[in-house]
């Protein structure tokens, strides 16, 4: 099924926003990226609701605050509210010691929950 503009245009702004919390250590934002239910495996186990998901965004900005994820090659397939989606990483220290610290790739579902796509499953698998 086509996905509408305005749901593509909505749903890349939350991929950047996700992003952009999680490289500002906004966790308000980071857990809001989620449905309330949300889950969150970033390889290490599942972090589940949005209060756990923003503190999680929390923790990891303060144990890498230059830390910044780069979301590449975005695919999502939607069917009515209900969609998956998934888009590559690459994580970086900014700086002066600029380095490539992890690649891998994102699988999602989302949906559009009060009128918003979020996420409801968030998997991360790191490129061995």
């Amino acid at each position: 099924m086509a996905l509408p503009a305005d749901d593509w245009a909505e749903i890349e702004q939350l991929y950047a926003r996700y992003n952009t919390a999680i490289d500002t250590g906004d966790g308000d934002a980071f857990g809001g990226c989620f449905v309330p239910a949300g889950v969150f495996n970033p390889g290490t186990g599942a972090v589940e609701g949005q209060s756990a998901i923003g503190e999680y965004g929390v923790a990891a900005h303060e144990a890498l605050p230059l830390m910044r994820h780069n979301a590449t090659n975005i695919v999502v397939d939607v069917d009515g509210e209900r969609a998956t989606g998934s888009a590559f990483l690459i994580g970086y220290l900014a700086g002066p010691n600029f380095k490539v610290i992890v690649t891998g790739r994102y699988r999602d579902t989302l949906a559009k929950a009060d009128g918003e796509w979020r996420f409801v499953e968030r998997i991360f698998q790191a490129d061995q």
